[in-house]
């Protein structure tokens, strides 16, 4: 993981930019969580494969924590 530090002195300024990269979080989470569903329902009904939904995961960098995550790892 990236350990990168906001290098900002202006307090104010590192205030908005904190902020902004909540609001970013946020949305990308929103997103992600809207991904999860449609590629959900897709398994559920069987228009994609077990391994299509692992290409997926792969692709949104999620299949390095699902799995040490559901396997308590």
């Amino acid at each position: 993981m990236n350990s990168a530090r906001l290098m900002v002195s202006d307090p104010a300024i590192r205030k908005q930019l904190q902020l902004a990269g909540l609001r970013f979080m946020c949305s990308r989470a929103q997103w992600l969580a809207s991904e999860a569903r449609v590629i959900g329902l897709q398994l559920k009904n069987d228009r994609i494969t077990s391994a299509q939904v692992d290409a997926k995961l792969e692709e949104l960098g999620a299949l390095e924590l699902v799995y040490p995550e559901l396997m308590g790892l």
